[in-house]
């Protein structure tokens, strides 16, 4: 899904293991969303885990290419097209799981400090930190290139790793809270939906079902453990 953020596991220290051979997304990807990077997936990590890698992507020998004819108005199959590999220098975070967990035990009480109105994210934290042990893999990534697109060029790296030097150390409350609530595009300033708002009786309004998936992701294939499924239960 196109501008969307992937949070993935792998057993190789490499970036975008979406790339790598042997990637299987049903397994791998512990969850995604849309044009943003949920809060909680950020405080998985801090500054020292980004990493730069460069990135061959190959191109798909099977993928059908078209262009567009102004005479019948449709898009025309292009035969013989030749794709090149792309080559792309990479930056994201990358860590292994159990720093990771430890990292987000440790963020929590910055995050409740810093959204004390909309209300405590201990049963959030939680249920992702189900979700992360529970997926394969030793170490744990974001693929974020398509948020990073979005954003006004040379903006997002920036905003990326000072939101994640907000959880060693908070210096200035209302701009990390506003960083944070744009990178994951949050509507703030009422309560967060109950963590396990998917799983009980509850009428939320959209604006709880955009924060929700705003605080944690959904599944992209495994299943998760805030949203409903014999798995699940």
């Amino acid at each position: 899904m196109p501008n969307s953020s992937y949070l993935c596991t792998a057993d190789r220290e490499t970036l975008y293991p979406s790339t790598a051979e042997g990637f299987a997304a049903a397994t791998d990807v512990v969850a995604y969303d849309v044009r943003c990077v949920p809060l909680l997936w950020l405080a998985l990590f801090r500054p020292a885990d980004l990493r730069t890698q460069t990135i061959v992507i190959e191109a798909d020998p099977d993928a059908v290419y078209a262009e567009f004819d102004e005479a019948t108005c449709d898009f025309v199959e292009v035969e013989d097209h030749e794709e090149e590999d792309e080559v792309v220098e990479a930056v994201a975070p990358l860590v292994a799981k159990d720093r990771a967990l430890a990292q987000l035990d440790a963020a929590l009480p910055v995050l409740n400090r810093l959204f004390k109105p909309e209300g405590p994210l201990d049963d959030h934290a939680a249920m992702l930190r189900q979700a992360v042990e529970a997926a394969p893999g030793r170490f744990i990534t974001i693929e974020l290139d398509e948020i990073e697109g979005l954003w006004e060029e040379g903006t997002f790296q920036p905003a990326l790793r000072a939101a994640l030097a907000c959880f060693e150390g908070s210096s200035d409350a209302e701009s990390e809270r506003a960083n944070l609530i744009e990178i994951a595009q949050l509507r703030a300033d009422r309560p967060f939906p109950p963590a396990r708002m998917l799983l009980a009786d509850h009428e939320p309004v959209d604006d709880d079902y955009w924060n929700l998936s705003r605080l944690f992701g959904a599944s992209f294939s495994a299943p998760v453990p805030w949203e409903p499924g014999l798995e699940n239960r």
